[in-house]
């Protein structure tokens, strides 16, 4: 039986989108930290020199510093305003840390998510003739197969077949996942094994097999 299961298109995208967002949010973050908040320093600084002037001097009042504050912006392309209490030097530079943060933040999330998805776009698990294979390299026989733990099935659509090379090989594990790949097919792929290995094998669940031909409650209620 050869069936091969390609990615859900829709569950990668998700992946791209998340991972796109939090590296757009870091880009943002890191014109802020390294050019906007900067570049607002001088102003700042100015404008609390200024204010330490003023109170030095018992001659000026704050019509004067007003008037300093407007020619000084005017001479250096400043914005007249007065600055506010969160826009002081110190606030500033507490806010160009956040940036920091934030960046790496957005690239902790972000890069990961979107190598995932480019390394995942184009991968596969298919069964073969005898067995299972998949896109990473990973290749077994239906003869080699000795669990299929099927725990987290139910709630994630996540099944681990575990097997073992030939003449005492090493162990390996097989993953498969209908959220992941192709669910129809994937699903497919998960019958036909469990039709072909022993019940017993498969553990923490019980085999599609077996769940299709336990009659429902529905048709044991028609029967009687």
């Amino acid at each position: 039986m050869n069936l091969r299961a390609q990615p859900e298109r829709i569950f990668l995208l998700k992946y791209l989108l998340i991972g796109l967002i939090c590296c757009a949010f870091a880009v943002y973050s890191a014109y802020d930290g390294f050019l906007a908040y900067p570049a607002e320093i001088p102003r700042a600084a100015a404008w609390e020199k200024l204010q330490l002037e003023n109170e030095a001097d018992p001659s000026l009042d704050r019509t004067d510093m007003i008037a300093q504050w407007k020619t000084m912006a005017k001479e250096n392309s400043w914005s007249a305003k007065q600055i506010r209490k969160d826009d002081t030097v110190a606030a500033i530079q507490n806010k160009i840390y956040w940036q920091y943060v934030f960046i790496g933040l957005g690239l902790t999330i972000g890069l990961p998510c979107v190598c995932w998805y480019l390394g995942n776009r184009n991968s596969w698990i298919e069964s073969t003739e005898d067995g299972l294979r998949s896109s990473s390299g990973t290749e077994l026989t239906l003869d080699q197969i000795y669990k299929f733990d099927k725990k987290k099935w139910e709630k994630k659509g996540i099944g681990v077949i575990h097997f073992k090379g030939n003449l005492g090989g090493t162990e390996g594990t097989f993953i498969i996942d209908d959220l992941k790949y192709d669910r129809k097919i994937t699903d497919e792929i998960v019958r036909w094994v469990e039709s072909k290995i022993p019940e017993e094998m498969i553990v923490n669940g019980q085999s599609e097999v077996s769940k299709s031909e336990t009659p429902n409650s529905k048709g044991d209620s028609a029967d009687s």
